[in-house]
């Protein structure tokens, strides 16, 4: 049941009595199956929609058939959902963008808008957000970039275990062709990195563990960071695309035995960057110093091959080498303010995202209240079915109830707003009015994605804890 109240709860913006900032209240069902809370910096979370559906559940398996209280569960979600569907609206203009934006941002309307020039550029699916403490504004950049699918060859080179990423930046690339069994190699290009403080990158076909062992002892007592990543695929492919990131680096691709003894080679055939984000999966490299006549160049040669070829492997090719990342620059003094912005931006990136996809919904609980008045219509053929929708009609209430009781209004200002006709009225706590919602912009990023995807799962879980022994048991169950 809990998991049911949770796929039905929306984004439900409280009023903080005290005066500080609102208070916000969002559950998610992540990939792996586990129900997750999400905290932001100085705001307090309540679980607004699981507790009175989950007691009023408990309290109906005393007197009703599961069966029944099933059904009447899939006969209200499948009505909320379509009603929900409904009632959303798709945004579409740069000033509702970053209306959302904004909302999701606690208000900061900075950030809205730097979201909404984002998604008006079609940037939202290569955005990297890069924090500097020493900026003193926001800057939003367009970098040429490349990613590739080849991984970290090993774990040690994380400079963020909680994240499973390796981050450089003002990195030398070293790119080597073969597999690398001589560890003077990679210690011959750090030279230049130790005397400039700069990362090393290094791509190579494979790398020995032995090699390895010694790249890690030598590094640990180092202010420089080192990344070596694995090319993978087959050697006519990986060789061609040693040669885009080569040419986009502005380095040379080296083989064994191709000048490495010289003393001349580093600052000839090293490539450097502006910045690598490097995982176990994949690695993106920002910002090449290669020429942009040579990368031009490049794909020229890239796009006339295409034309006598079929292989979408060429079209890839030039995809990566031409495309680029989005890099969002965020001024932030301090640990406390750089945290309260990533989460800001996190927030506001995912709910601009889900507003396009499934559009919005008025806020504050409102959309939930007057989708509860679509229960009504629906017609049980028992008491069973009937005791389940009205658990389900009672739990979509509860939002905008206990919004008004926390600003210190009686409940019955909630009941006029079902009295209505209209579905654009709301009421106001703050000011204590009754306000047209899509007049006022107080709207919320619908969640028809998640209720349509496990809205479902609380009737597994009732199922698990219809066979226990107790109600004690069952509650520790949900």
């Amino acid at each position: 049941m809990f998991r049911f109240a949770c796929s039905l709860a929306s984004r439900v913006r409280l009023i903080n009595t005290t005066g500080t900032q609102p208070v916000c209240c969002t559950w998610s069902r992540n990939y792996g199956a586990e129900d997750t809370k999400r905290f932001i910096d100085c705001t307090k979370y309540e679980s607004v929609l699981v507790k009175a559906p989950n007691d009023e559940a408990f309290k109906a398996l005393g007197r009703a058939n599961l069966t029944g209280l099933t059904q009447g569960f899939r006969m209200a979600a499948d009505a909320v959902v379509r009603n929900l569907d409904c009632q959303a609206r798709k945004i579409t203009t740069f000033e509702e963008i970053a209306q959302v934006g904004t909302t999701a941002a606690n208000g900061d309307g900075e950030i809205g808008e730097l979201i909404a020039k984002v998604f008006e550029k079609g940037w939202e699916n290569d955005l990297i957000t890069i924090f500097d403490r020493k900026a003193l504004y926001n800057e939003l950049n367009f970098v040429k970039g490349m990613k590739l699918e080849w991984g970290l060859k090993s774990p040690y080179f994380f400079t963020h275990k909680n994240k499973k990423e390796c981050v450089l930046d003002g990195a030398l690339v070293l790119i080597y062709d073969t597999k690398i069994s001589n560890s003077n190699v990679i210690r011959q290009a750090s030279l230049p990195c130790m005397m400039q403080g700069q990362s090393l990158l290094v791509v190579a076909e494979d790398v020995e563990n032995e090699v390895l062992g010694d790249i890690a002892t030598d590094f640990t007592c180092t202010t420089e960071k080192v990344c070596i990543i694995k090319a993978a695929g087959l050697a006519e492919d990986r060789k061609a695309i040693m040669e885009d990131l080569a040419i986009l680096t502005g380095g040379q691709v080296l083989t064994g035995g191709s000048g490495m003894n010289s003393t001349y080679f580093v600052p000839l055939k090293l490539g450097s960057c502006k910045r690598v984000i490097a995982t176990m999966d994949n690695v993106v490299i920002i910002g090449g110093s290669g020429e942009l006549v040579d990368i031009q160049e490049r794909c020229e040669q890239l796009r006339s091959t295409i034309k006598l070829s079929t292989s979408d492997k060429l079209k890839d090719r030039l995809a990566k080498l031409s495309g680029g990342y989005a890099v969002l620059k965020v001024c932030g003094h301090g640990k406390a303010e750089v945290r309260e912005k990533k989460l800001k931006i996190t927030n506001a990136l995912h709910a601009v995202q889900a507003a396009k996809e499934e559009g919005i919904v008025p806020g504050s609980g409102v959309a939930l209240l007057y989708a509860s008045k679509e229960l009504d219509k629906l017609q049980t053929t028992n008491s069973d079915q009937k005791i389940g929708v009205q658990i389900v009609q009672n739990a979509l209430k509860m939002a905008a109830y206990l919004i008004a009781s926390n600003a210190g209004v009686d409940g019955s200002v909630i009941d006029k707003l079902l009295e209505q006709d209209s579905s654009d009225l709301g009421y106001n706590p703050a000011r204590g009015l009754y306000v047209q919602v899509w007049g006022c912009r107080s709207t919320e990023t619908c969640t028809i994605r998640i209720c349509k995807g496990h809205k479902y799962d609380f009737i597994e879980e009732c199922n698990l804890v219809h066979g226990g022994s107790s109600m004690s048991r069952m509650r520790r169950k949900v």
